[in-house]
């Protein structure tokens, strides 16, 4: 901003000194900074575009000759008109090029002199008059929070500083799961295995560890089913299975299936799969069976076959006696190596009656539901309160899903929705409606399943009519991982098909996932890093450093700074990676308090607070001689100071924390270079003054950066 308003300052200056001189006036003047080290201007090639449009009237033109000859005329012109002012120091023509040279002791004062002035503000924007929302942290109630979940939260809150600090009117939402098929499979394993139980602290944590021991069990349990069924359709194919074992087995096996399927349409449907797999040799899909009850008494049939195989098999006589004898005895081991296990079988029975208990609206089930979730966002919100993020509002699933549903009813009935129900979901045909059918841009999005109940993107539609609507937002940001970039177009499409005109300023914020060395983590497996782990981990490793750096600090003040030199850890460590790139996370790497980590800007903080209290006096930019004669480690270090109002607003624009991540590295490795090479509290005056005010400019603008990433700014480390 700052040297954005010398560069407004020339080109004043140069279109003048064209009108005093009768040369035409260009539609625009183009610029770009002087191409040299350590110095500040800019370079036009004003000239060469005048002499080019002079050719066109005189063919014979020399071109060069004559850019040269015109950037002469302006730069003498210049010189004589300048002289005198402070912000000017020369001018130059150089092959057609105008080089206009800034005074770099002016530029320094007034770069300076804005940051001190300015103070926690300087950098920040001009208000735009634009509402923005932005949705972040969205973790399912029910479920642990990892350190998948940090970086979504780091990367909201930071592009929500960011734009808050650039001049945008900023609303926070977190918009939490807390129904779903994951909220039933947590509470089915708190009531199967862990009823009545509920620990004294960390209740959320606990609920995350009920939900991966749910899933690996129901994981073991749909192993087991299938093993069961493979054999019931296969029993008869196993290797060393003879003609007589075989025979017995299909019979008893396609009576079971007659009189199944004459039980009526259900057992028709069943028997017509089974009999479908047995022809192809493949497992039948399970979740097409209805009747598993009917299966559990094929496999306990199955049991029973074998053993009156096995009293038939004794009588038999000769090799192929023998032979059959050793067949019924393999599959009876196989048998009851597979086991009988009704408990398992039934999971899968208990999970869906836990569903038809939540879709009647069970009291009961309801109130366990409120205690736990509560839990979960007891959870979420201490560990939000550690991170320093706040919300201006909480939005939640079960909140939009009857909404959802009746905007489902209202997309039918202005066309924009397909209903296919009974045999089939309520669709939205994007492509078709774009009148691009075969190019599959969008393709079709499902909004309701054919048995009424809802899915991500009924809620998603209404939850962002509320935001429209009610919130009155002109700008809505969703940050959410990349998996589901797809989805957020077609979701971003149908809302303008729909007519909602802030359609076109949604944007999705998509990030990589966070992984293992080994690979992706999973809350359903239970290989995940937890939050909690992830920040003691970085407490402790803080807390040697800061022993290490201080150790003759009173213990409650490193208690402090070891906690924000964690936060510096966890935060730079989502942040100062690309959101478009994987984080592969690691202990060491993340960890690492030296290079381009958080703490390594915090300790170039802290340095510039050192100098300044051992400086034992107030800065002051008095006097005329302070910027005088300027070492290049001080010129490139003013020049970072002076980007960061741009950089603010490029960030704000491109949605891009990352920016601010790479511009607070490179400014504390520009401070820690001007401070290697330029001393400071040893210098003459008035260098020492001049450097001082740099060295509080610098320290303020590191404080202001790392404050729009959410990093804390120690003042001692």
């Amino acid at each position: 901003m700052i040297l954005a308003a010398y560069r407004e300052w020339a080109s004043e200056q140069i279109r003048q000194a064209l009108q005093a001189l009768g040369l035409p006036q260009p539609p625009t003047l183009e610029w770009r900074d002087l191409p040299f080290a350590y110095t500040w201007g800019m370079a036009t090639p004003l000239a060469m575009q005048l002499a080019a449009q002079e050719k066109k009237t005189r063919p014979d033109l020399d071109v060069p000759a004559r850019a040269q000859e015109i950037a002469q005329r302006l730069a003498e012109h210049l010189a004589r008109v300048l002289e005198g002012d402070p912000r000017f120091q020369r001018v130059e023509a150089v092959r057609g090029y105008l080089n206009l040279y800034f005074n770099p002791s002016q530029v320094a004062r007034s770069v300076i002199e804005t940051v001190l002035r300015e103070g926690p503000a300087y950098g920040r924007g001009t208000p735009k008059g634009e509402r923005v929302m932005v949705e972040f942290s969205q973790p399912n109630t029910h479920k642990a929070f990892h350190i998948g979940h940090l970086r979504n939260a780091v990367l909201g809150d930071a592009l929500s500083r960011i734009l808050d600090f650039a001049g945008f009117e900023v609303i926070r939402a977190t918009y939490p799961g807390d129904i779903g098929a994951h909220v039933i499979k947590c509470l089915w394993g708190y009531l199967r295995f862990h009823r009545g139980e509920e620990p004294a602290e960390r209740r959320g944590a606990w609920l995350g560890q009920i939900y991966a021991e749910a899933e690996a069990r129901l994981e073991e349990a749909d192993a087991y089913r299938q093993e069961v069924v493979r054999f019931l359709l296969n029993a008869f194919r196993e290797e060393g299975t003879t003609p007589w074992v075989r025979e017995f087995l299909l019979n008893r096996l396609s009576e079971a299936l007659a009189a199944h399927a004459a039980s009526g349409p259900i057992g028709q449907k069943d028997t017509a799969a089974l009999i479908r797999a047995m022809a192809a040799g493949e497992l039948p899909d399970l979740d097409a069976i209805v009747d598993k009850d009917w299966l559990w008494s094929l496999w306990e049939a199955m049991g029973r076959w074998l053993e009156e195989l096995a009293e038939k098999a004794r009588s038999r006589r000769g090799k192929s006696g023998e032979a059959d004898r050793q067949a019924v005895a393999a599959l009876q081991a196989r048998y009851r190596a597979i086991g009988h296990r009704p408990e398992e079988w039934n999971y899968e029975k208990e999970i869906r009656a836990l569903f038809a208990r939540w879709e009647a609206r069970d009291p009961e089930l309801l109130e366990l539901w409120r205690r736990t979730r509560e839990w979960s966002l007891e959870e979420f919100r201490r560990i939000y309160e550690e991170l320093d993020i706040t919300f201006d509002v909480w939005f939640f699933e079960s909140e939009v899903e009857e909404e959802g549903k009746r905007i489902v009813e209202e997309l039918i009935a202005k066309g924009i929705a397909t209903d296919l129900r009974p045999h089939g979901p309520v669709v939205v045909e994007i492509d078709r409606l774009l009148g691009q059918e075969g190019k599959e841009e969008y393709r079709t999005l499902a909004i309701l399943r054919s048995d009424g109940t809802t899915l991500y993107s009924t809620k998603d539609l209404a939850l962002a009519k509320r935001k429209f609507e009610q919130y009155r937002i002109d700008r809505s940001i969703y940050v959410v991982d990349v998996r589901q970039s797809l989805y957020f177009k077609q979701i971003f499409k149908i809302l303008e098909l729909w007519g909602f005109p802030q359609a076109s300023k949604c944007y999705h914020l998509a990030y990589e996932m966070v992984t293992l060395p080994g690979g992706k983590m999973s809350s359903r497996a239970g290989t995940i890093v937890l939050y909690e782990d992830f920040a003691a981990e970085a407490r402790e490793r803080a807390r040697r450093i800061v022993e290490e750096k201080n150790p003759e600090l009173p213990p409650e003040q490193k208690a402090r700074i070891a906690e924000a030199v964690a936060k510096g850890v966890m935060k730079y460590s989502m942040l100062s990676v690309d959101n478009n790139k994987v984080i592969v996370f690691d202990w060491d790497a993340a960890l690492n308090l030296e290079g381009q980590t958080g703490p390594y800007l915090q300790y170039a903080h802290a340095r510039a607070c050192r100098i300044l209290e051992k400086a034992e006096a107030p800065v002051r930019l008095e006097g005329d001689r302070l910027f005088e004669t300027l070492e290049p480690q001080e010129v490139a270090l003013i020049e970072a100071i002076a980007t960061f109002p741009d950089l603010v607003q490029a960030a704000a624009e491109r949605y891009k924390p990352l920016l601010i991540a790479n511009y607070v590295f490179d400014l504390a490795k520009a401070f820690n270079e001007f401070y290697r090479d330029c001393p400071v509290l040893t210098a003459p005056s008035p260098i020492r003054e001049g450097r001082l005010a740099l060295v509080a400019a610098a320290r303020q603008t590191m404080a202001n950066a790392l404050n729009l990433l959410g990093i804390p700014a120690p003042e001692v480390l």
